[in-house]
């Protein structure tokens, strides 16, 4: 069987795949863990495990030391009390191939109404979810034993009801909306996606002689959007209020007020690193990080103005969003490239790149990236004062992210559907001949 043959294979198939990598991966780890000096399972595990353990016994997770998470997850893996502690890695191998999936019947929902050639819109949304389905990186995160597969399925889930008819009318706005509240309810990053989904649902004609009243106007929410809101708000306040009235202010401060504040000073990407590490002691306001944090706020609201407000571009402004909010973040480590990379298969078909030039742009993401971590291997592992270097490296990474990043707006075509003419019709002046 050649690659095109195994390509070509069923969707179950290719889970049956991926759980199997998953799953030697997974019995792999104990190994490495037990022999090498550079843990392959991931420090937030044994968190993880340990919060489970406590409410098991009806104490409150965040007695154990690091856990910022959200109770939920503490709960999700009580299972690794007695079933053991492969539990939840393969849990969150599970929540890989419903993410697979959810993209893949996104993306054919979208595609086969308007398609000429059915056969041809089927292996588009087949190779879009094999995108996240063999992606090393998504691989490695979750048999590593991080939990951000979960809340990346929540915003797939909310995306999947919001744009295709598997529900109408009201309820698919409701459901969107509840999907929307419990990602932001398990990790705060999804609350900038909101502005766009927001957008999505309204009906705009701006241009050159609109006047500010009338741009008004067109930003007051019409029913979607007012449902989809409410749904949003209700769910993620329910569960705040209820997870606060277990656990009080620990749940605050732990969840959601530790990461506003949070400065990392050892395994650390971002181009703040070393400015982190000199100012560790300093818990006063930071000018410095106030001021990136609003350079980031005005660039995500951009791209909600130019790409959120059409439901054709929806997709291409979260993942442009997601790249946004990790390359600025103050904290920035490995778990989070999921967050774009898990949209990165629901806008691949729109890229108009050719794959030596793909190739090119992965080397330089993954060079930026190892160099970084070779410099963080000999502060961890090695006690080696590199701290200069691990920083200047950080600003290649970061670079390396914004270049990579505006190549791929300068290449995205809502039209293309990796170069299917009869899957999206093209028209003739945007046509690649």
């Amino acid at each position: 069987m050649n690659l095109k043959d195994l390509l070509n294979l069923p969707l179950k198939w290719h889970l049956v795949i991926g759980s199997l990598i998953r799953l030697v991966l997974i019995l792999y780890a104990e190994y490495h863990d037990k022999y090498s000096e550079v843990p392959y399972t991931d420090v937030d595990y044994k968190v993880f495990t340990d919060a489970a353990r406590h409410v098991f016994y009806g104490k409150s997770p965040y007695k154990r030391h690091t856990y910022r998470y959200s109770p939920l997850i503490a709960y999700m893996l009580v299972p690794n009390l007695f079933f053991g502690k492969y539990f939840g890695k393969v849990l969150f191998s599970f929540f890989d191939n419903l993410i697979t999936v959810s993209i893949h019947m996104l993306i054919r929902c979208q595609l086969l109404p308007q398609a000429k050639n059915k056969e041809n819109a089927e292996k588009v949304a087949l190779f879009c979810s094999l995108f996240w389905l063999y992606n090393p990186m998504s691989i490695a995160i979750s048999t590593r034993g991080n939990a951000d597969s979960i809340p990346c399925l929540c915003i797939i889930l909310a995306l999947l009801f919001l744009e295709t008819h598997i529900t109408t009318g009201r309820p698919k706005y409701i459901i969107a909306g509840i999907f929307l509240g419990v990602a932001i309810h398990l990790r705060i990053y999804p609350i900038v996606f909101s502005l766009p989904m927001y957008l999505s649902l309204g009906e705009y004609n701006f241009d050159r002689n609109i006047t500010f009243r009338d741009y008004v106007q067109s930003l007051l929410p019409n029913e979607r959007q007012l449902t989809l809101t409410v749904a949003c708000i209700t769910t993620l306040g329910s569960l705040t209020h209820e997870m606060y009235s277990l656990y009080g202010y620990d749940f605050l401060f732990e969840t959601y007020i530790y990461h506003i504040f949070r400065k990392d000073t050892r395994h650390n990407f971002s181009v703040l690193f070393y400015y982190s590490y000199l100012t560790a002691g300093n818990v006063n306001v930071d000018p410095v990080k106030i001021c990136i944090q609003t350079f980031e706020m005005i660039i995500l609201g951009g791209l909600s103005l130019v790409f959120g407000t059409s439901p054709k571009t929806l997709h291409f402004c979260l993942f442009c969003q997601a790249v946004v909010l990790v390359a600025y973040n103050s904290v920035l480590t490995s778990q989070y490239f999921i967050w774009f990379l898990s949209l990165l298969p629901l806008v691949v078909h729109n890229l108009r790149i050719k794959p030596p030039r793909a190739v090119l742009f992965s080397i330089i993401w993954f060079l930026a990236q190892g160099a970084w971590l070779f410099y963080a291997y000999l502060v961890e592992f090695k006690s080696r004062e590199v701290f200069i270097m691990i920083w200047l490296k950080g600003i290649v990474f970061f670079c390396s992210n914004v270049y990579v990043l505006g190549k791929i707006i300068q290449s995205f075509s809502t039209t293309y559907a990796f170069g299917y003419r009869d899957v999206i019709p093209i028209p003739r002046e945007v046509r690649d001949d």
